[in-house]
């Protein structure tokens, strides 16, 4: 009997290696238009386009039909770019970068690194978010990256060859993932987490006025080693151009035993990543199923 998951693999990591190849060719703009094309032909008809309007309806409920559209519209434009630039990263961080990519705010974090301090930063889906550790590997140093591999292991290497050029490492998200960044934390390094995804266990905290399950990692690191956190975020400013903006350091008092402090570290980020979403609703990645289908609205803490 053929193993259908395997195969189902192997094709699309064949699909993935020839689409990114060909992409690899073209003008880093090109093929952002390319991908904006392509996601934004097929998404409106698949069942993600369902869960992103429902998101945006609740998230924005006195918005007008028309604006919710066009901010789906542009969602999936974004969604497609961020997808396709995966293909032109590797020519961006060699040469290039300063022309695509402006950084602002990150002095504090580069000053910590020639110190050889550790740092947590957090952001969310929001632009295109490869292009934070990107453009701080020039500016500060590589970060260590934690993220959520794909079920498919080919297309994880492809993706994790990628980022080679300009990470210190990656933590998979897990188990695993918490001794690389334990170990990184206790060599000074710098730690990089994108923290709006759903999960399935963790602590219920607001986001948008709705109950979402959120990892409590990055503020049981930021207490426990006493680190500061750094908000950061990249806005796309044109095809495939951005701005990544660091924000100011956090310090989060309190135990990493103490709920009532975790709650509030983790309100903290969850409202900050949701005033960048209503800054910019069109780059975020309203498709994730970051809350529970059919939850009810929920008040704060």
């Amino acid at each position: 009997m053929t193993d259908t998951p395997r195969l189902r693999h192997r094709l699309e990591a064949a699909a993935a290696k020839a689409l990114l190849g060909h992409l690899a060719k073209r003008d880093p703009d090109a093929a952002s238009d390319l991908g904006a094309k392509l996601t934004s032909a097929v998404g409106p008809w698949t069942g993600a386009h369902r869960t992103a309007a429902r998101n945006l309806a609740r998230a924005f409920p006195d918005w007008s039909e028309e604006k919710r559209q066009a901010t789906l519209a542009a969602a999936w434009d974004n969604l497609g770019r961020t997808t396709a630039e995966y293909a032109v990263i590797p020519q961006l961080a060699r040469d290039g970068w300063q022309e695509r990519i402006t950084v602002t705010g990150h002095e504090a974090l580069a000053d910590l690194g020639r110190a050889g301090k550790p740092a947590l930063l957090f952001s969310g889906h929001l632009g295109n978010w490869e292009m934070i550790p990107l453009a701080l590997s020039k500016v500060a140093r590589p970060l260590t990256i934690v993220y959520r591999p794909p079920n498919n292991r080919a297309v994880d290497a492809m993706v994790g060859e990628v980022r080679k050029a300009y990470t210190a490492g990656m933590a998979p998200k897990g188990a695993a993932g918490a001794r690389v960044i334990l170990k990184a934390l206790a060599r000074d390094a710098q730690v990089f987490m994108v923290v709006d995804q759903k999960i399935n266990a963790g602590m219920e905290i607001p986001f948008f006025g709705r109950g979402a399950f959120t990892g409590p990692a990055i503020a049981l690191f930021a207490m426990r080693f006493n680190v500061p956190v750094f908000p950061v975020r990249c806005v796309r400013t044109d095809r495939c151009r951005f701005e990544v903006r660091v924000e100011d350091p956090w310090t989060f008092a309190g135990s990493d035993s103490d709920e009532d402090a975790l709650r509030a570290a983790l309100t903290r980020i969850n409202g900050r990543i949701e005033d960048w979403v209503r800054e910019y609703p069109g780059q975020w990645l309203w498709m994730h199923k970051r809350w529970p289908k059919d939850e009810d609205v929920t008040s704060s803490p």
